[in-house]
């Protein structure tokens, strides 16, 4: 698993990625599917976070459902305890853009009325954050609302046509009650919400997988299993038993840097789903902040 490796036999943050990345190439490797799909319920846990961090997040401390550094806990009535051992994760760090910077940018800016100062990505900084587990205090409001399957099925529907995507029913589908091929999405009539959300779900993920630019060729097989892969993580953010349909898929390269473009592929794609269909499972009121 990957939270075997030795955290304090790491001197940067940086290294404990390449090293969970390394650790969780070797686990797939030698047959422990387990550690991917710890990767990938961490993943649905942490919509909002990057796929990097949510590789940091798996490596330390896979149990973790709610992180925030120590004021935001604070400020939400609960205290971390003490001798509690931070995970490290990385956070942008932003400045404020010069004046000729903001003119080199936007040089309609004059014509503007006075805006707020313009900000600039400066780079990112390891920082500590701690699980709810790992604090005592208040409880929190539970804000999760019952799921509502057909609105989601509304929601994704609306998504895959935002997207440029056609739906279509038809009857004669195969076994699989759906499949697409180039932007037309193409479903067994008539199944109900509960049926047709993973079905619709599985062939709107493959296509925004075909719209990602990389850096490496993608097979078919390949296609296929990140396809599952994305399923899965929104099927589990959503707490769909449907994810079963998709928890058979295999992520291996026997390459961690080819794992690592892959999995940023997957989280991308279902963080995109998950943003529209879900936005209080995306962005949750009291996520933790300035996390990238």
């Amino acid at each position: 698993m990957l939270n075997t490796i030795q955290n304090n036999q790491i001197q940067t943050s940086w290294q404990l990625a390449q090293a969970s990345i390394d650790s969780l190439t070797q686990a797939i490797q030698s047959g422990r599917s387990e550690a991917l799909f710890t990767y990938l319920q961490t993943m649905a846990k942490f919509p909002t976070y990057s796929a990097r961090n949510v590789l940091l997040i798996a490596a330390q401390r896979p149990t973790a459902t709610h992180l925030e550094g120590v004021r935001s806990w604070n400020d939400l009535g609960r205290s971390v305890r003490p001798g509690e051992k931070g995970i490290r994760i990385f956070a942008p760090t932003v400045g404020i853009k010069s004046e000729s910077q903001a003119q080199d940018t936007d040089k309609t800016s004059r014509k503007r009325k006075k805006q707020e100062p313009e900000t600039q990505l400066l780079g990112f900084r390891a920082v500590s954050v701690f699980d709810i587990s790992q604090t005592g205090g208040e409880a929190l409001p539970d804000s999760r609302q019952p799921l509502d399957v057909a609105e989601k099925l509304e929601k994704l529907t609306a998504f895959a046509q935002t997207h440029g995507m056609t739906i279509e029913f038809v009857e004669w589908i195969g076994e699989k009650k759906g499949n697409s091929y180039r932007g037309t999405i193409r479903l067994l009539p008539n199944m109900p919400p509960a049926e047709g959300l993973p079905v619709l779900l599985r062939e709107v993920a493959s296509q925004l997988l075909y719209t990602i630019k990389r850096r490496t060729f993608v097979t078919r097989a390949l296609h296929e299993q990140e396809t599952k892969a994305a399923a899965f993580v929104v099927c589990e953010a959503l707490g769909l038993d449907s994810k079963t349909a998709f928890s058979d898929c295999q992520l291996y390269y026997g390459d961690s840097r080819l794992l690592a473009e892959s999995l940023a592929v997957v989280h991308r794609t279902a963080a995109l789903i998950l943003a529209t269909i879900s936005p209080e499972i995306a962005a949750p009121a009291n996520s933790a902040k300035g996390v990238n």
